[in-house]
């Protein structure tokens, strides 16, 4: 990996905080033409979702539920594993629904320039608890999975 002189990142680094930059704008195509064709997408304890159709129909469904904010504060690389240190504040929506600063640390795998797997590890109950829903059921088929 080459570092840039003016911020010190990687390209695969600056790649991935322009990916998260893409949750706020809710731009499914941007976020969906970051992937490889044969991703892995993972919200642990969350089932995975393979492939560009199962991913893009997630994050759809996502933003049918949530405004998505990410915050970073930290990004490191190891060869082509990226790894986050994120707040992601999720905003139901509607009018005066509250919003849950989520702790997250995400893992990226790069390939080619593009996300080949992604896990991101948080504390589902802080979510839930937080917005007064239950996101593994809503997630796993009612409302945004």
């Amino acid at each position: 990996m080459i570092l840039t002189p003016a911020d010190g990142k990687t390209d695969d680094e600056r790649f991935v905080l322009a990916f998260l930059d893409l949750w706020d704008k809710q731009d499914v195509d941007g976020l969906i033409a970051s992937f490889t064709q044969d991703a892995t997408y993972k919200d642990m304890p969350l089932p995975p979702r393979v492939g560009l159709d199962a991913i893009r129909a997630y994050i759809e469904r996502i933003f049918s539920a949530f405004g998505v904010r990410i915050e970073t504060a930290h990004i490191a690389t190891t060869g082509s594993v990226i790894f986050t240190e994120r707040i992601d504040y999720l905003t139901q929506t509607g009018p005066n629904e509250p919003t849950v600063p989520l702790p997250v640390t995400g893992v990226m795998e790069m390939r080619d320039g593009k996300i080949a797997f992604w896990r991101d590890y948080l504390d589902l109950r802080t979510a839930e608890e937080g917005l007064g829903i239950k996101i593994r059921a809503d997630v796993e088929g009612q409302h945004i999975g």
